[in-house]
């Protein structure tokens, strides 16, 4: 699975000289927690909430006023003071490119203990946002959490027969598999998570037992 896969494309942005009162109040009425700082069409930085903490006098600290809207007046005194003047400097930026795979999204989001990266393409250009919320319900569904079917987890083998033995089984009961991961356990064989799309488990289960696959749980979704 690949960034442009999971995306948001053509992210919400803002410029330096945005004023800080109208760029708080659309993060707020927009439920986002950055915004890419766009100036004559370049990525020049991120800006997130804890930005506006940066600047004591501008009366961002504290819970109660961090989480509401400000008055008219509030916010016109705010726009006094413009996104260039509270962007970190030097902010390095970190980006992937939209061909990148969400593995590699996610280990630079771990790496450099961020929660969002700007996805641009070959020419610099900014063409989404992909965030860790993004990553992990990519995650979900590889692990084919919350999704419709049956999900088996069973301690299999790491043997090449071991995907032959699977194969039959399915073929046996006329049954295609929609995801199938393995995980490696440190003292334990992997844990195989399958989803297929059967009606009848209990004697696809029955098979898969009797060709020696530990079968530890069994979840079906409507």
């Amino acid at each position: 699975m690949k960034v442009k896969d999971r995306m948001t494309p053509n992210p919400y942005t803002i410029t330096p000289d945005t004023g800080v009162g109208d760029a708080w109040l659309f993060l707020i009425e927009h439920g986002l927690n950055r915004l890419p700082v766009m100036d004559r069409g370049k990525l020049v930085g991120i800006l997130t909430k804890k930005d506006f903490g940066s600047r004591p006098d501008l009366n961002f600290r504290g819970t109660s006023i961090a989480t509401r809207y400000f008055s008219t007046e509030e916010t016109m005194a705010l726009n006094k003071v413009k996104v260039r003047d509270i962007l970190p400097i030097n902010q390095a930026l970190v980006t992937i490119g939209p061909d990148a795979y969400i593995e590699q999204a996610a280990q630079l989001l771990q790496d450099n203990k961020i929660s969002g990266l700007p996805v641009v393409d070959d020419d610099g250009r900014l063409i989404g946002i992909i965030t860790q919320t993004d990553i992990s319900q990519a995650f979900m569904e590889i692990l084919a959490i919350n999704l419709k079917g049956v999900r088996l987890n069973m301690r299999v083998k790491n043997t090449p027969e071991t995907l032959i033995k699977i194969g039959e089984i399915l073929q046996k009961h006329g049954v295609i598999f929609h995801n199938l991961v393995t995980l490696e356990s440190k003292d334990e064989d992997p844990l195989l998570i399958l989803r297929i799309n059967a009606s009848d488990t209990k004697t696809i289960i029955n098979d898969f037992k009797a060709a020696g696959f530990k079968v530890e749980a069994v979840m079906i979704k409507q």
